[in-house]
């Protein structure tokens, strides 16, 4: 899969830490992105599950296609998107606001759905999953060790935070900032940053709000 398609669904994860795995999958059922947040089989079986499930539903119904099954519980969703005719979005989450997350996810799915018009589609296999996991989550450890050594959780970083934030989403960021910090009272520099993002509506300004601390 290209760097692109890679860099849209590492931004969607990053976005929330509610969202604990996202890959695409094949129609099927094999993982054609690194399952980030997830063990290889795990995400082979999960996949294999939800697509088997859309096709009994779709063959007992006499549907032409399944564009969305999920799966709700008290601890969170698992919900599989179709992108293409062979490419399915595949996203494990925690607990959050449904609104939210299906707005966030149409937005991601269509951001995809646009790239995949120009990309070949590969198979993953374990061994490639398997390496590829391991350089997303040492990229993911760099960057919050970077946040954690260039930056302190200070007066001064609290205040340039809100400053930025103001930019955002007005007044309110020093109730967000005083709210978080409540809640978190031993938050790390990254986590504060992505805590304040959270807040901002619009997915490009408070990914540009991380990226001028974090990275």
């Amino acid at each position: 899969m290209n760097d692109r398609v890679d860099r849209i669904l590492q931004e969607f994860a990053s976005r929330s830490l509610e969202i604990e795995g996202a890959f695409l999958v094949s129609s099927q059922g094999q993982p054609i992105t690194v399952a980030m947040g997830m063990e290889y089989n795990s995400a082979l079986i999960l996949a294999g599950t939800m697509l088997r499930l859309a096709q009994i539903v779709r063959e007992e119904y006499a549907w032409q296609e399944i564009e969305q099954v999920s799966i709700r519980s008290q601890e969170g969703y698992v919900i599989l998107f179709r992108c293409s005719k062979e490419v399915f979005l595949l996203v494990k989450t925690a607990r959050v606001p449904w609104g939210f997350l299906d707005r966030d996810i149409h937005r991601t799915v269509k951001t995809l759905q646009s790239e995949l018009q120009t990309t070949d589609i590969p198979r993953l296999t374990a061994e490639d999953s398997s390496q590829l996991t391991l350089l997303w989550e040492d990229r993911q450890i760099a960057a919050s060790e970077r946040a954690k050594t260039k930056f302190k959780l200070d007066g001064d970083f609290i205040a340039r935070a809100q400053q930025e934030l103001a930019q955002y989403i007005g007044p309110i960021a020093s109730i967000v900032c005083k709210r978080v910090l409540a809640e978190k009272p031993n938050i790390d520099p990254s986590e504060f940053i992505e805590a304040l993002a959270k807040h901002i509506p619009q997915q490009k300004q408070a990914l540009n709000f991380q990226r001028h601390f974090l990275f």
